[in-house]
């Protein structure tokens, strides 16, 4: 009875996503598909609020916030992208939010391609106790000649197990606390930070928030979320890694399909 509902429910929000797609123009931000999505689902009787906040949890800890798209009935998820095409990280993201908040159903849909395309995204639940779809679990091999290269291997170990079990799309605070509460369960001595001091003349005239941990006077790790890797200034970190007095630091892009640690030497 429950996938017949869902059947007829999931036919329902797909007509509404034809009505939008021909309906406007291509290459709005996505809350305008948002808005107008979510006015034909009330107009059809579909109770969906919007932007809904969700709480995020990493094993069993609670890591932060997410909000979605769009949760009508509050058992499918559907994640607007305005795209050229969707791609598997566009995917990857939606089964993320899926196996994070416990719904089985997903859809996935691209209002800025030149036809609608749109991805249904199954999740079965799991015991407990089965391990989570693996993503990408392979420490790479460390780069020669790093300080404290048995505490890198454990960080980059902790790093691609938060990525496993969450997987892509989430916001980067999340993955930092998620990384934080990973690396104090392997015993490391990791510290929160909040802030970065900007320096001239060397002297700080500056704060700019940017969560990121200290792991023991060896080891800075930096958790982002970026689609391009290009935004974060290494040289910037590098700075702050000498005003620290940290050899090492680690940079964690967790919002790609696979992770791929850049090592940073002061």
């Amino acid at each position: 009875m429950t996938e017949l509902l869902f059947k007829e429910l999931t036919g329902r929000i797909l007509r509404a996503y034809y009505n939008v797609y021909n309906g406007t123009g291509r290459n709005y931000p996505e809350f305008v598909y948002e808005r107008a999505l979510r006015r034909d689902l009330q107009e059809d009787g579909i109770t969906c609020p919007r932007q809904m906040e969700h709480r995020v949890r990493y094993k069993e800890w609670f890591v932060g916030i997410q909000i979605l798209d769009l949760l009508p009935f509050e058992e499918i998820i559907v994640e607007i992208k305005v795209a050229e095409r969707l791609t598997a990280l566009h995917k990857a993201q939606t089964f993320s939010y899926l196996r994070a908040f416990g719904k089985r159903i997903g859809l996935l849909f691209n209002f800025g391609g030149p036809a609608p395309e749109f991805e249904r995204i199954y999740f079965e639940p799991r015991p407990s106790s089965a391990s989570p779809d693996s993503i990408s679990h392979t420490v790479t091999e460390l780069p020669p000649g790093l300080i404290a290269p048995d505490l890198a291997y454990e960080i980059i170990g902790g790093l691609y197990e938060v990525h496993t079990v969450l997987g892509p799309g989430f916001i980067h605070r999340i993955y930092g606390n998620a990384a934080f509460r990973e690396l104090q369960a392997r015993a490391l001595p990791v510290q929160a930070q909040k802030e970065m001091q900007v320096l001239y003349r060397s002297e700080p005239i500056a704060g700019i928030k940017f969560a990121h941990l200290k792991v023991g006077s060896e080891v800075l790790v930096f958790p982002v979320a970026v689609s391009d890797l290009n935004a974060i200034s290494y040289n910037n970190l590098k700075a702050w890694m000498r005003v620290e007095g940290v050899p090492l630091g680690i940079v964690a892009n967790f919002h790609d399909l696979a992770l791929k640690p850049v090592i940073l030497k002061a």
